[in-house]
């Protein structure tokens, strides 16, 4: 069952229970009060015939001129009350024992009153009334009783009215109003299945635009209008489609780089193995080979098998450290320094370059093979760009708190545009100079990575044909 049904049949059903139990309500107040009403009526004219039947007595003694009278005078006394002219009426007198001496009228009703108790509950000392509805063939009786002692003897009046016109007025209200109440939930159901199907109509958009999100158009949005609460569910589902289109264009993103890191990988590792399977080849197939070329072959494999191992070494450091946590410890960052230049000496003398450190006493936070790798690769890049008899200088100081380790070179240098590709993986300003140099594009990616895992900044500054400088900051949370 669908939403909008829900909603209109149960307010429907609230509604119809609603309007009946008021109609009820006031059909049972109604009723009531007319019935209060007709007994107050009732008891007046029981009075009456009390007063009735009591100065009959009197006057009967006073005429006969006696204290007492006996039952069977009685007895004649209350028939001539009861159907005597003007006092005619629908009532009964009983003995003390019950027993009826005089009755008129009351046919009806007159089993139900003995047989149910009502004369016997009549409270026999006269202060109180008894009153009681009797369902007859034709309709209701209202019967009241009450004591009248006199001659020493105990009586019971009973007298009786008609108010079989209230129940029938009960009952034609009753399905007066079931009538109109059938005809009012018509029309309070056409009434409100158009208001459930307006009010509901922004969920029906709500809808068309969610299939749309759902079926790849991220670029669609909810126009924010009805009530407060659709309005905020627009917004919201919007938000939800900001986050999906980010999400899904981070995804692509990372989709067109890993195929791209993929596509250079394949392209890197291809050149380096054809020369190494060329080269091989040839000293397979030739039968005289001369021992300069022999040399010559054996040095282009084994540059080639060195440039292959150091980009298989560098992507698998960079794998390897996607969502991995590394052990830090106080380290010296001063020891580092001076581990590291230790490491370069070859490359430096081959170089002919120098290493200037200055650094202060300072201990950070770290893993110190891989921070010691990340200056190691900066460095290096930094003795390959500088040209022959020139310096490297790296300085390490306390600024504003954090540590910052600066390395300078007096090199080629890098335009604007390479500087912002300069951490992508597998790129190389000069192809054929890295390629020469041994390099693969996976440096300085990889120092990327090390950097993010220490909570640490790098950053590059630098100037076509002046030189470069690369920053890198460990906030002060790392250091210690």
């Amino acid at each position: 069952m669908k939403l909008w049904q829900k909603i209109f049949l149960s307010s429907l059903l609230l509604i119809i229970i609603a309007v009946n139990v008021i109609s009820v309500t006031l059909l049972n107040n109604s009723h009531r009060m007319l019935l209060e009403r007709e007994q107050t009526h009732a008891i007046s004219e029981h009075e009456f015939f009390e007063a009735s039947f009591s100065n009959a007595v009197v006057y009967a003694k006073l005429a006969d001129d006696k204290i007492a009278l006996t039952p069977t005078e009685m007895r004649r006394i209350a028939t001539d009350v009861i159907e005597g002219s003007g006092h005619s009426r629908d009532s009964a007198i009983f003995d003390s024992q019950c027993n009826i001496i005089a009755v008129n009228g009351l046919k009806g009703i007159l089993s139900s009153i003995t047989q149910s108790g009502f004369v016997e509950n009549i409270d026999s000392s006269g202060a109180n009334y008894s009153a009681s509805v009797f369902e007859t063939d034709g309709g209701h009786m209202l019967a009241v009783g009450s004591a009248i002692t006199t001659e020493g003897v105990s009586y019971r009046a009973v007298t009786a009215v008609d108010i079989s016109e209230i129940y029938a007025m009960e009952k034609k209200q009753t399905d007066f109003v079931r009538k109109v109440s059938l005809i009012s939930a018509g029309a309070i159901s056409l009434v409100l299945l158009v208001s459930v199907l307006l009010m509901l109509s922004p969920l029906s958009r709500l809808n068309t635009y969610t299939k749309a999100i759902a079926g790849g158009n991220y670029r669609i949005r909810i126009r924010e209008r009805g009530s407060l609460e659709f309005r905020e569910l627009a917004q919201n589902m919007n938000v939800m489609a900001d986050a999906v289109q980010n999400n899904a264009a981070r995804l692509e993103k990372i989709a067109e780089d890993r195929q791209t890191f993929i596509a250079n990988l394949s392209h890197e590792m291809k050149t380096p193995l054809t020369s190494i399977l060329g080269f091989a080849d040839i000293l397979r197939i030739k039968k005289h080979v001369e021992d300069s070329e022999r040399t010559e072959y054996a040095g282009v494999i084994v540059e080639e098998t060195k440039r292959l191992r150091s980009l298989s070494g560098k992507l698998m450091g960079i794998v390897a450290m996607n969502g991995t946590e590394i052990e830090k410890r106080p380290v010296s960052l001063q020891s580092m320094i001076s581990e590291t230049k230790t490491a370069l000496v070859p490359l430096l003398a081959k170089n002919d370059v120098r290493l200037e450190c200055l650094s202060q006493d300072i201990t950070i936070s770290a893993d110190e093979e891989l921070f010691k790798s990340l200056l190691y690769n900066i460095i290096e890049n930094a003795v390959k760009a500088s040209p022959r008899g020139e310096s490297v200088v790296l300085n390490a100081a306390m600024f504003e708190g954090d540590a910052v380790i600066t390395i300078t070179d007096h090199g080629i240098g890098m335009t604007p545009e390479v500087m912002k590709k300069a951490f992508e993986p597998f790129f190389m300003a000069d192809k054929s100079r890295s390629r020469k140099a041994g390099g693969a594009g996976l440096g300085l990616a990889l120092c990327k990575r090390i950097a993010e895992l220490h909570s640490a900044k790098i950053e590059i500054d630098s100037r076509q044909n002046v030189g470069t400088t690369v920053f890198i900051t460990v906030p002060r949370e790392e250091c210690l």
